[in-house]
C-alpha cells in the first residue's frame, strides 16, 4: 500500500473531512498488487453506480481500517439516520442523503431532493420528510453522480434529464438551473415488477378481495379491453403489470407504448415483448410509433398512460379493431369523467362528432378498473365498471359491477351484467370461464353461450 494511505494516524484525524480523506486515501491506494488495486477501483466504480453489494463490501473494508488498523473507531454522525461507516461510504463514494433514504425502508417508492429544502420521500403511499437540508452544491454533485449512473448527459445546456438507474431499478428525473430555480432530483423506485395479483390481495392493506381478483383474471383471460383509472400514485402501473403477468408467454405477443421505458416488462416476462417509447426528439413522430405498434401483430397492446389526443385515438382505434386486447391507464378519479376525458382527447385529434366518438369508445372500453387511495397509504380498487351505449341518450355510460363500501369496508356486487356480445367474445375468442362469470353474477345464471 502506498505512502499516501499509510500517513494517517489516530492523532491526525480531528474532523469529518479528515475522516473522509483518510477513507479515500486508504481505498484509492488499496492493495499490494496491480490486480488488487484494479479490483478495488472496479468496486468503487460500482458503488458510484448504485451497486448495493459493492457498497456493503466497502463499508466492511472501512470498518476494518478504522477499528483494526488505525484503532480509531468512528462515532461521528457523517449523515443522519445511519451508522458512521454507512454515512462515510454514502458521503464519499455513494449518493449521500439519497442512499440514506433508500436504506430507511424497503417500502420507499419515491425520493425528492431539492437544494435548500428538506428531503421528502414516499413510503408505502405516505409522504414523509426528514430533517436534512442539502445544499445547492451537494445536490449538483449528486446530480452528476446520478447522470453517470444513468449513462445520460445532464448539464446547464441540457437542464432536464429523464432516465433509468439500472442498479436499483428506479426511474430518474432531474432538473437544474435555468430550467428550474433550484436543482431538483426525483427518483422513483420501480418495485412493481415483483408484484402479482395474489401479492396485492394478500398484503397488509389489500388492493381487492378474492372475488374482485377473479374478475380481474377473467378480464385478462377473456382478452377484454381495460381502462385503469385513478389519481397519481394510486397503483395503476402495479395493477397493469400484475394483470399482464397472467398472459400466457407460449402464445401471447405484447407491445407496450410509454412516454418513457418504465414498466420494463420484458425483463420479468419470458414471452415476446416489444417496448416502444416516445422519441420525437430524434425525429420519430408519435404517428410513426403507433403505426409500428400495429405492425407488431401483438395480441395485447398496452399504453402506459393516455396523455395526448393521439394516444387516446389509438387506444380507441386499437380497442375496436387493432388487437385482441387493449389496455391503458388514465389519470382520472371518476369513470364518467374518464370517458368524457377520453372523448375530448379523441375529438381533439380529429373526431367527426361527439356521438360517434362516444359510440366508438363504448365498443373500445369493455371494463374500467378504478383505483383510489386513502391518506394512510391504502391503495385499493374502489369499483369496476363495464361500458354501455345508451341508445336513447346517445352516449356512453359506465355501469358499476362491483363497488367498495367505505363504511363496511366490503365489496358490494350490484347485479349489473356485462353485454351478451362481450360475454361471447371473452369466452370464445378469449379463454374466460363462463362458470366463474356466473358465480360473480356478471352474467345470467345458466346462460347458454
Amino acid at each position: 500500500m502506498r505512502s499516501e494511505a499509510n500517513k494517517w494516524r489516530t492523532e491526525h484525524i480531528k474532523s469529518i473531512n479528515d475522516i473522509k480523506q483518510a477513507a479515500r486515501d486508504y481505498l484509492n491506494h488499496y492493495g499490494t498488487s496491480k490486480e488488487e488495486r484494479l479490483e478495488m477501483q472496479k468496486t468503487l466504480m460500482l458503488v458510484e453506480q448504485g451497486d448495493r453489494d459493492s457498497q456493503r463490501q466497502i463499508i466492511v473494508r472501512l470498518r476494518h481500517y478504522f477499528e483494526e488498523i488505525l484503532r480509531r473507531p468512528l462515532h461521528e454522525e457523517i449523515l443522519p439516520y445511519c451508522n458512521p461507516y454507512e454515512g462515510l461510504v454514502f458521503a464519499t463514494y455513494g449518493w449521500g442523503i439519497l442512499d440514506v433514504v433508500l436504506h430507511l425502508s424497503p417500502l420507499i417508492e419515491e425520493v425528492r431532493i431539492t437544494a435548500d429544502k428538506p428531503v421528502a420521500y414516499l413510503e408505502a403511499g405516505v409522504k414523509r420528510v426528514i430533517s436534512y437540508i442539502p445544499t445547492w452544491d451537494e445536490v449538483q454533485i449528486l446530480q452528476q453522480k446520478l447522470t453517470n449512473a444513468s449513462g445520460l448527459l445532464f448539464h446547464e445546456k441540457k437542464p432536464r434529464l429523464s432516465g433509468y438507474v439500472e442498479k436499483i431499478k428506479a426511474r430518474l428525473t432531474m432538473f437544474t438551473y435555468p430550467y428550474t430555480r433550484k436543482p431538483t432530483i426525483i427518483l422513483r423506485k420501480f418495485t412493481t415488477t415483483t408484484f402479482s395479483l395474489d401479492d396485492l390481495r394478500l398484503q397488509r392493506r389489500p388492493t381487492f378481495d378474492l372475488k374482485v381478483q377473479a374478475l380481474l383474471e377473467q378480464q385478462v383471460y377473456g382478452r377484454a379491453n381495460v381502462l385503469v383509472i385513478g389519481p397519481m400514485a394510486a397503483g395503476k402501473t402495479t395493477l397493469l403489470i400484475s394483470m399482464l403477468k397472467l398472459k400466457n408467454p407460449a402464445n401471447e405477443y405484447i407491445t407496450i407504448y410509454e412516454s418513457e421505458h418504465e414498466m420494463r416488462f420484458a425483463d420479468i416476462w419470458p414471452g415476446e415483448v416489444i417496448e416502444l417509447q416516445n422519441v420525437e426528439e430524434i425525429g420519430i413522430s408519435l404517428e410513426s410509433c403507433f403505426k409500428d405498434i400495429y405492425r407488431t401483430t401483438a395480441n395485447t397492446v398496452l399504453i402506459g398512460e393516455i396523455r395526448e389526443p393521439l394516444e387516446a385515438y389509438h387506444f380507441v382505434n386499437a380497442g375496436i379493431r387493432g388487437t385482441d386486447a387493449t389496455i391503458a391507464a388514465l389519470h382520472e378519479r371518476f369513470p364518467e369523467k374518464a370517458l368524457n376525458d377520453l372523448t375530448d382527447l379523441v375529438y381533439q385529434y380529429g373526431g367527426r362528432s361527439i356521438e360517434l366518438t362516444q359510440e366508438r369508445i363504448s365498443r373500445a372500453v369493455n371494463f374500467i378498473n378504478s383505483l383510489t387511495y386513502r391518506n394512510n397509504g391504502h391503495r385499493y380498487i374502489d369499483a369496476i365498471y363495464t361500458s354501455h351505449w345508451n341508445d336513447v341518450m346517445k352516449r356512453v355510460e359506465a355501469i358499476p359491477l362491483v363497488i367498495y363500501n367505505r363504511v363496511t369496508n366490503q365489496y358490494e356486487w350490484t347485479g349489473q351484467k356485462i353485454s351478451a356480445e362481450l360475454v361471447e367474445y371473452m369466452c370464445y375468442m378469449g379463454q374466460a370461464n363462463s362458470d366463474v362469470l356466473q358465480e360473480l353474477g356478471v352474467i345470467e345464471k345458466g346462460r347458454m353461450i
